[in-house]
């Protein structure tokens, strides 16, 4: 019997004011969820089994919000090529309602990101109904596995814990962790889903010592984007500068666009080189509400990138990163995901970063800059005289950036319910 303890802890709450009333019937409310999930696992096991019994396919779903955030097109492909499987990408929004809040999205952001995959011919639904500005329920589609590739602002009908009763859930992160953060392996969604797909088996060690389930839903995988990545060094053609969203300390902290984000245009404009500018999808907007720049000024900044080189805001960049030579950069997960090209990286470091004293053995073999002083410097000598090359190139020896994730999650996914 379902009971709405979240409510009744409001409630109580408005009445006593006692905080630890509240998180009593929070934690109650979780753990109710917890016990639902897990008592829907087998159940949905079975049907799969009998699907197949029966020759008819599995269907998979893909919960999209954001094209950017799009790291598994490997693992579409496998399911595609398996007569047993049906994969389907829906393109939904975040359930963020706040336009303030950073997560928000707009009805054309969505449109985008559909327009996005239907133009690269994947089969592709929406599961938010634009006309109507509503969600559509996941149950809607018949899943049977859904992978997500963000936890957080879900809507309900498409989360974890509704849709348990009719399918299984993974999570694949959309960025690759240099280090581990509360958010990697504290929040509620982690212990509602059935699969969550790391990296390699020092994250899944770092993430289970911190989760209350002991990491029993944590999975050794390797990780889907690199499936398609096959680094050309012989192409060297562009510097690519990457600037993260979260300014004035806000978020993560990693933004150091105060000091180098106009800094690093005006020196492009004078270099020989050839330019990519690849802002993370929130600056635009992180930067007129934070009082960075107006919006006029923002919009003649992204403008003079235009002039002089090529401004991408797609999902598909690694093509972009076998191209270039060098990236400078202060974002997270381009830290890992470039690391896979073993080409230099300048790693611009903030005073208010969450990455700052990290011993992260990935950020040794960058070149790590914290103020405009050291930044000149760099740029003078790099790419070419790039003294980090041996050190980067044994690291990625040692790593685990060749693993077939693709096949890895499939049969993880097959052995767990017996097919």
């Amino acid at each position: 019997m379902f009971i709405p303890y979240e409510n009744i802890g409001n409630f109580l709450f408005k009445i006593f004011k006692n905080n630890k009333l509240k998180d009593y019937f929070y934690n109650k409310k979780i753990q109710q969820n917890i016990n639902y999930v897990k008592k829907n696992k087998p159940l949905v096991i079975k049907k799969i089994q009998k699907k197949l019994k029966n020759n008819k396919k599995i269907n998979i779903v893909f919960y999209v919000y954001d094209k950017t955030k799009w790291k598994c097109q490997s693992l579409y492909d496998v399911f595609l090529k398996d007569e047993r499987f049906n994969p389907l990408i829906l393109v939904t929004k975040t359930a963020a309602k706040n336009f303030d809040n950073p997560s928000y999205q707009t009805i054309e952001e969505v449109v985008n990101t559909y327009e996005f995959f239907k133009n690269k011919k994947l089969n592709v639904k929406y599961a938010y109904d634009i006309k109507k500005e509503k969600f559509i329920s996941f149950e809607k589609f018949k899943p049977d596995i859904i992978f997500y590739q963000h936890p957080w602002y879900i809507e309900t009908s498409q989360g974890p814990t509704r849709c348990s009763k009719f399918a299984l859930s993974a999570y694949i992160p959309y960025y690759f962790p240099i280090e581990t953060l509360e958010m990697d392996y504290y929040l509620r969604f982690y212990k509602y889903i059935n699969y969550y797909f790391v990296f390699d088996k020092q994250t899944k060690e770092k993430y289970a010592k911190n989760m209350e389930n002991n990491g029993e839903n944590l999975f050794v995988s390797g990780y889907p984007l690199f499936d398609n990545f096959k680094s050309n060094s012989n192409e060297n053609e562009y510097i690519i500068y990457a600037p993260h969203w979260s300014v004035n300390g806000i978020g993560l902290g990693y933004s150091t666009f105060d000091w180098s984000g106009k800094y690093i245009l005006e020196y492009a404009k004078k270099s020989n080189q050839k330019w990519i500018f690849k802002p993370h999808p929130l600056l635009f907007k992180a930067l007129i509400d934070n009082k960075i720049m107006t919006k006029k000024e923002v919009k003649e900044y992204y403008e003079a990138w235009d002039e002089i080189g090529i401004r991408y805001e797609s999902g598909d960049y690694l093509e972009l990163f076998n191209k270039s030579k060098m990236m400078i950069t202060d974002c997270g997960s381009f830290l890992g995901e470039y690391f896979a090209t073993k080409k230099p990286l300048i790693h611009l470091i903030s005073e208010n970063s969450k990455m700052k004293n990290s011993n992260n053995p990935i950020l040794k073999t960058y070149f790590s800059i914290y103020n405009l002083e050291e930044l000149e410097k760099h740029l003078q000598i790099l790419p070419e005289n790039d003294i980090l090359s041996g050190a980067r190139q044994k690291l990625y020896n040692e790593m685990n950036f060749d693993a077939n994730a693709a096949e890895n999650i499939l049969n993880i996914i097959l052995k767990d319910i017996q097919i």
